[in-house]
């Protein structure tokens, strides 16, 4: 929608592993907000459940939350970018072979293999450089 809808992104990753989060991120203004919501908002499910969105209010899991958006932003193997029509193509900004799943599990294992496993590895860590997203 013209004025409205211009810097929003929507990416479907359908890969090994099934996922259904719902993490959001808004610019507002320079003041970043970030939001996390349960998954399948189908109207049947609707109509059948609950389902809640919250905010993440912790700056560090901020800094992890945006740090794996960025990450499936550059899915190019298994990422889809919706189109204004509805319609889906594969990510169109880079050419490389980036797979969000297959880093993120790398991640994981990394932090597994870390000597205080309570910290978080940042993303960089793993193959590939993340993404930036801008406003």
């Amino acid at each position: 929608m013209a004025g409205i809808s211009e810097n929003i992104r929507v990416v479907s990753i359908i890969d090994r592993y099934l996922e259904h989060a719902r993490a959001f991120y808004f610019h507002n203004d320079g003041n970043p907000t970030f939001w996390l919501a349960s998954a399948d908002w189908m109207p049947r499910n609707f109509n059948r459940r609950i389902e809640i969105a919250f905010p993440v209010v912790e700056a560090s899991l901020q800094v992890r939350l945006k740090e794996i958006l960025e990450l499936q932003l550059i899915d190019t193997v298994k990422g889809w970018w919706m189109q204004a029509d509805g319609s889906y193509i594969r990510n169109p900004q880079t050419k490389d072979a980036v797979r969000f799943q297959e880093r993120y599990y790398e991640i994981l294992q990394l932090e597994e293999r870390s000597e205080n496993s309570k910290s978080m590895v940042p993303l960089s860590a793993a193959r590939y450089p993340p993404a930036s997203i801008s406003p």
